[in-house]
């Protein structure tokens, strides 16, 4: 896995990419999506979506590479958590990116504090 063509995702915005929304598809482009196992939990918890739309997040998730929370990564989470204002989910996937030394795209402005990771912000769905 490289920084050139893998590309982590946090839970907003691999949502907004599995709804097509373009500066996601554009950025992610070609490259591999990483995720966190705890992205997996969070996307795979929405009760608003069909068991046929189920299924599809299921196969999709299946050529997604998910890095599960190791020891190393809950200890780069807590560091982070103690040196950001980000929530302990937000820190995981900011310590998956990490620990993985892969660009994380988000949507979520919080994100900026993480000084650690090479943060591709984007604008929020309401001001595109």
């Amino acid at each position: 896995m490289n920084n050139q063509t893998c590309i982590v995702l946090d839970t907003n915005t691999l949502m907004n990419y599995l709804e097509g929304y373009s500066f996601e598809m554009d950025l992610v482009g070609d490259k591999q999506i990483i995720i966190s196992e705890i992205t997996e939990m969070e996307i795979q918890c929405n009760p608003n979506i069909s068991k046929g739309e189920r299924e599809m997040l299921k196969e999709f998730l299946n050529t997604t590479i998910i890095i599960p929370l190791s020891e190393n990564i809950k200890q780069l989470a807590i560091k982070i958590r103690l040196t950001t204002r980000l929530k302990l989910m937000d820190a995981i996937v900011g310590a998956t990116a990490q620990q993985s030394n892969i660009s994380l795209i988000t949507c979520d402005e919080k994100f900026e504090s993480l000084k650690t990771v090479n943060v591709i912000l984007l604008p929020a769905i309401d001001k595109r």
